[in-house]
Formats: C-alpha cells, structure tokens, sequence
C-alpha cells in the first residue's frame, strides 16, 4: 500500500486508495475554503475495544481494586481525580485531566450499543452503520453529510470507512501519514541483523522488529482494519487541526486509530496509547485556535469496553459498555459525567461481567449532532433510526 502523507498546502490530486474506490464515493482533494461558520463534529473511532475502566477509573467503588489487583495499581498510585464523578483518569491522561477542568471534556463511561456481539468487526460495523443493525448501505456520517446543504466530509483514515457510506456529494480524502512498511521475518531478517551488526542502526533496527512483534501481539485477528496506531496521534491530530482550521467548509471528519486492544500485560500495553489520546486532543485543540475550537465538538468512542475484572494475563477481554468522550470549546464550566453508572457489584454487571450500556451511542451521537448543526428531530431520525430518546444536558445550544 502507498503511503499518502497529510498535505497541509494546496496541492495537486491525492491518489484514492484501492479501499476508497469500492465505496460509491466521490472522492476528491483540497476544495476552496467557503465562509461558512456552522459548527463541525469531528469521529474519533478507536478500533480494538478500549478498556475504559483503565483510562477513566471508577475509585469511589469499593470493589474496583479487588476486580483489578494489578490494572487499578497506577490510578490508585498517581490517578487525577475528576471531581464530584467519583471516577480518576489515569495518570498517562493529565492533558485529558486539563481539558475536563476548563469544562472541554464530558465522559459517559457506560456507553455502547445494543448489539451484544462482542466480535470486533461486527460492533464496529454497527457503530459506523448508526441504525442499531450490523449491515445496511449507508452509515450515519454519510445520512448526516448528504442534509448539510453542500458542507463536506473528510476521511482522515488510510481506508474509506463505513461510516461515511452513502455521502451524496464529495468527500476530501486526507489520509494520515503513516509509516506502512513492514519489516520482513525468517532467515531475510536474520540476514538484516548480521548486516547491520556492530552499526548504530543495529539498535533502530532492533527497535522496529520489536514494535511490530508487539503491535501483531495485540491485533491479531486484525480488529484495527488497517487504521493509524495511537502511537503517533498526537502529531496527526495536529495536522488535522491544521486542515480543518484552514478548511471551514468540513463539516464532518472521520479518523480511526488502533492499538487499545489489551488482553495481555495491559498497564504497559496500554500507557503510551492513553498518553497519544490526551496529547492528541489538547495538540487538536491548540491546531483549531480558541475560534475554531469552540464551534468543533470531537466524540470519542470504541466498538465495546472490556471486562470488570482483570484476566489471568493481566489484561482484560472483550465486554459491552465502554468510554465514550465528548471533547470541544464551551461545554460548560466544568466537565461533567454522561449516562449512569450504577456499580461494579454482579447484579449491576451485564452477564455479571461487563459494564451495562446506559447511553446508546446513536443518542449521543445524535444530541451532538443537534448542538453542532441544529438538526430538527425529522433529521435525525433519518441519520439514526431507533435511537432512544435522551436529553443532553446541553440541549439547546448550538456550537458555532
């Protein structure tokens, strides 16, 4: 596969991608900014099912160490407490820790769908399709995208995801740089070590091999469909604000990251990917500026949590309810906990394991879309269909 860098200059047509092509998409490059000043939403999809329990910690429940002796260890020793939530970030998320106190950051740590399917392509597919069903044509970005009168799209991922399937007009394809260069194994990268034996490259190469042994470890089964690791996010994400600033006309952005899925050994497995998170945000926001900022809301969400407990390798399986964060200029004075949560004891468990869903995704994503675009409630039953009904707290506003 080619590598496409992020162009943050007018140049001349990107190559579509082979993924791009099978898509009934009109894909296109740079398009001349307009003066249009309506709010922008902004998909942050992390592939591999996030552990949200890890990132934001419930410390105020009392069986919250005993369900993990070992993964509560680093927010019991240095976690940043959100207060009047009785939730703790952990300590590889202070720029998160930033943003939640000047009222820029919401969590819902119970979010999800109704899809019970803890298969990671499928909860995937039901996240990007937005109608509660696993298939269908279109995905809610593209429903969304085609009623808002000539504003567009961009993809920020190396493929043409699902989500924005079904897009009436055009959509700008901005792939993230990435490196995709995959080092060979056996007796050729054998024959590597030896050449480069005794060199200072012997160790950068080392590093490399290494990096991806790990990154085939925790995505075997392939659940990150090819998206950008979370290890770079932050400079990506600071390119994207770049983009967007300079292009107001994008109305919707799409960015899929992996590398959260954490079965084995995740306290070290997972730190530097919530570091890139946190860095990541904060480094889109200072992109944006305050203005642009302040009209821009950013959803964060993976296809499923994991599990209350911690497992036998020190990590955890795949579950139902998981983080979801809303990110953005204006939210409010401070942030503040979206949905329920009712506890970690058995009974309040799904299947006595997994965290509940109390806040369908669809209604988030809709309550979000209504305060960026002040869509009526006829638009967005067609963008999500079979949503239940919610009340943002805040409903009403509008960001832009």
């Amino acid at each position: 596969m080619s590598v496409l860098p992020c162009c943050l200059g007018r140049r001349t047509a990107l190559r579509a991608l082979t993924a791009a092509a099978l898509l009934p998409l009109a894909w296109r490059t740079w398009a001349a900014p307009t003066a249009a000043r309506e709010g922008r939403l902004v998909f942050v999809l992390l592939r591999g099912g996030l552990d949200g329990l890890h990132a934001c910690s419930p410390v105020a429940d009392p069986r919250w160490p005993s369900l993990r002796p070992t993964l509560a260890q680093p927010v019991l020793q240095g976690g940043l407490a959100l207060p009047g939530s009785g939730f703790a970030l952990h300590p590889a998320l202070a720029d998160c820790l930033a943003l939640y106190q000047a009222g820029e950051l919401w969590f819902c740590p119970t979010a999800g769908s109704p899809n019970t399917s803890r298969s990671h392509f499928q909860a995937q597919d039901v996240i990007e399709l937005g109608t509660g069903a696993s298939s269908g044509n279109t995905g809610w970005m593209g429903r969304l995208a085609s009623g808002l009168d000539g504003r567009m799209a961009a993809n920020f991922a190396v493929n043409a995801p699902l989500a924005l399937h079904g897009v009436g007009g055009t959509v700008e394809h901005i792939p993230l740089a990435r490196n995709t260069l995959r080092l060979p194994s056996g007796p050729l990268q054998d024959a590597l070590l030896r050449a480069h034996a005794g060199s200072p490259s012997q160790r950068w190469l080392q590093q490399a091999i290494d990096t991806q042994a790990l990154l085939a470890q925790a995505d075997p089964d392939q659940a990150s469909r090819n998206a950008a690791p979370l290890a770079g996010w932050a400079a990506q994400a600071r390119q994207m604000g770049q983009v967007l600033r300079q292009q107001p006309e994008l109305a919707l952005a799409f960015v899929d990251l992996s590398g959260v899925d954490s079965h084995v050994n995740q306290a070290a497995g997972l730190a530097q990917p919530l570091t890139q998170l946190g860095q990541g945000l904060l480094a889109m926001k200072t992109a944006l500026g305050e203005a642009e900022w302040a009209r821009t809301r950013v959803v964060v969400l993976s296809e499923f949590g994991r599990t209350a407990a911690e497992n036998g390798t020190r990590g955890t399986d795949h579950g139902h309810g998981g983080l979801a964060l809303v990110a953005g200029g204006g939210l409010g004075r401070e942030g503040r906990m979206l949905g329920d949560f009712a506890g970690l004891q058995a009974n309040a468990l799904f299947e006595g394991r997994d965290l509940p869903v109390t806040l369908d995704w669809r209604s988030l994503l809709a309550a979000v879309s209504q305060a960026v675009f002040g869509l009526s409630a006829r638009a967005l039953d067609q963008v999500f269909p079979g949503r239940p009904a919610w009340r943002a707290p805040w409903e009403g506003s509008h960001a832009g």
